[in-house]
């Protein structure tokens, strides 16, 4: 199948049927959904596209710079991303805990601000909270930077709603499947199983 553009390639990943034999489970049905399929790598390409993809216009004319709370993934899918278009990025971390995570972004040209704090979570009480920092590295220049703020971003929620949901979905229901009982996330940001759940108990309110 042929493309014209790499985001064309975000989303609508595969849905793994698992073996019985595998998981032992009787009775179940399990899939996995293989979100390394996403050119990036991860999940977080789906919401990275989907937080900048409608203010890409005035970023570039604003000659704007991202500047984003992330300690891998989305700073990775926000990197590739801006660049396309000539744009920085600057991730602020505390979490970089694996050192071909921090040269893997520092290949790509991201400008990385590293913090001492201990924290896993944004905390505003902290000094060295990295949603403090960046509030104040923006209002130091107004205008000069653009956050795309996956913490608290609606957008981020929507891009598994609309997609991540949607597909399992539609996926499941070509084969005669209308419902899905559980579905199993990870939380970080929490958007990718929010979104995800909201758009699947549509169909079945006791997910």
């Amino acid at each position: 199948m042929r493309y014209d553009h790499i985001t064309e390639l975000i989303g609508n990943t595969p849905l793994l049927r698992l073996d019985p034999a595998v998981h032992g489970l009787t009775h179940v049905e399990l899939y996995a959904k293989l979100e390394f399929y996403n050119p990036f790598g991860s999940v977080k390409d789906r919401v990275a596209w989907g937080m900048i993809r409608d203010d890409l216009d005035d970023i570039i004319a604003g000659k704007q710079t991202l500047i984003e709370a992330s300690s891998g993934n989305t700073a990775k899918a926000l990197r590739v991303l801006a660049a396309l278009h000539g744009i920085g990025l600057r991730a602020v971390t505390n979490r970089i805990k694996v050192a071909e995570v921090r040269e893997l972004l520092q290949l790509l040209g991201t400008d990385i601000e590293e913090l001492p704090g201990l924290s896993e979570c944004p905390d505003p009480t902290a000094p060295n909270d990295v949603y403090t920092v960046i509030e104040s590295t923006m209002a130091r220049a107004p205008g000069a930077w653009y956050h795309p703020s996956q913490y608290t971003s609606e957008k981020n929620i929507e891009a598994h709603h609309h997609g991540t949901g949607r597909e399992i979905h539609e996926d499941l229901a070509r084969d005669g499947i209308t419902r899905v009982d559980y579905l199993i996330g990870g939380l970080g940001t929490t958007g990718s199983t929010r979104g995800t759940a909201t758009f699947l108990r549509k169909h079945n309110p006791e997910l």
